[in-house]
């Protein structure tokens, strides 16, 4: 009887042990990596599309907006709805007593302090001869610094001249005001130089940067993908040939092409850049997948599709090319990258389209307005914010993808 109980229970236990544990959330394609990058690169993709129904992207056309406003929640400015408090704070404060000047007292032009260490072209009113001017006369090539602080000698106002008396200097934020103007929520991001929103150019920019990447790594994915697959698969001359021509082309030095060619072209639109950047893109996957492929052809399955009678096409993308998805994909992303990284660099030597709004002709443009030394670093700030967002989404999908790919980089859960 004992050993009928024990029998029974030891069956129920295999079968308990080959009874399979379905779970539909027990997906590799499920990774926590590949899904956050995946949102990021997604969020960055729609800003186009979803932005449009919540702003006015024709606010990414110069002359479109007030010039250099800060954005509101920066820090050392106030909004538009904030400056009545502000201007009741300021009528509360005591002012200074106005002093009369003396007559036979010259009046120097009072010199702006810049962080540029000022214009050494500037011509001093001695050296021309001319009489003193009664305004400031600024000695920097960007108009000085507005969020310096004043110092005690500088806290008077503009000397004036014989019979007038010297007005108090403002608040330490006026020169700021004065320089930049009042920010307002109208613009949340801030405007440049050339009158543009920078929530709009950014609306605008992102999506198109994101394109171009997109555009030249898909030319380049799929020309690797063939020649990758041919090489690897037929072998004989055909990978002679393939493996010699991407072992040459991949040494040339892109970025230098990329310049001369680029220089040379008059009118450049997204697809032509994305096409130049395609022309670079091809060789290191052709080598990665060719590598791949000469593992995989002497697998079983493939000896037995040969024997089988299926054709060398059959074989290649429809046997051995879906084992190769992950893998395939992470490199897409990683050429994702490369791309937008290398289209960036020539938009921020001036080679990128002109016309059309991206990140990197955005940032073209405030250094050739000298937003860094002017301190408008909501200009050149965004755009970078945006690269990295989409360098790191990029990045973490290609991280996700490698452990879809290689089980041993998944972890492996402790069992009790």
């Amino acid at each position: 009887m004992t050993t009928t109980v024990q029998s029974v229970s030891t069956e129920a236990q295999l079968r308990a042990r080959k009874k399979p544990r379905f779970n539909r959330w027990d997906s590799p394609w499920l990774n926590p990596k590949f899904l956050i990058g995946l949102s990021m690169v997604l969020f960055v993709m729609l800003l186009g599309p979803i932005g449009q129904l919540f702003w006015d992207t024709r606010l990414a056309l110069p002359a479109s907006s007030p010039l250099n406003l800060p954005p509101p929640w920066a820090p050392g400015f106030t909004s538009e709805s904030d400056k009545p408090a502000v201007q009741q704070l300021e009528a509360l404060r005591p002012r200074a007593t106005a002093t009369p000047v003396a007559a036979e007292a010259p009046a120097t032009p009072a010199v702006s302090r810049s962080i540029t260490g000022g214009n050494p072209f500037a011509r001093t009113p001695a050296a021309t001869g001319a009489q003193p001017a009664a305004t400031p006369a600024r000695s920097s090539l960007t108009g000085g610094n507005p969020f310096a602080t004043p110092r005690a000698t500088e806290s008077a106002a503009v000397p004036p001249t014989t019979g007038q008396t010297q007005q108090p200097r403002q608040a330490v934020g006026a020169a700021a005001y004065a320089r930049f103007g009042t920010p307002t929520w109208a613009h949340p991001l801030g405007t440049e130089s050339s009158g543009r929103d920078m929530l709009a150019v950014l609306l605008v920019g992102a999506p198109r940067s994101l394109r171009i990447g997109l555009i030249a790594a898909s030319i380049g994915m799929a020309i690797g993908v063939i020649l990758g697959f041919t090489a690897g698969y037929l072998g004989g001359w055909a990978d002679s040939v393939i493996r010699t021509i991407s072992d040459a082309v991949i040494v040339i030095p892109a970025l230098a092409v990329l310049i001369v060619i680029g220089a040379y072209v008059k009118v450049l639109q997204i697809e032509n850049m994305a096409l130049l950047l395609a022309l670079f893109a091809w060789p290191g996957p052709t080598r990665l997948i060719r590598a791949q492929v000469l593992s995989m052809r002497e697998r079983g399955y493939v000896q037995m599709a040969r024997i089988s009678g299926a054709s060398s096409f059959h074989i290649m993308f429809l046997e051995m090319m879906p084992n190769m998805l992950p893998y395939i994909a992470a490199s897409f992303t990683g050429n994702v990258s490369a791309a937008i990284l290398a289209a960036t660099g020539l938009e921020v030597l001036g080679l990128g389209p002109t016309r059309i709004p991206t990140l990197g002709m955005t940032i073209y443009y405030a250094i050739s307005a000298a937003a860094i030394l002017r301190g408008m670093w909501w200009w050149w700030g965004v755009p970078i914010v945006a690269l990295v967002i989409v360098f790191s989404g990029l990045f973490l999908m290609t991280v996700g993808l490698d452990e879809i790919a290689n089980p041993r980089l998944r972890g492996r859960k402790v069992t009790a």
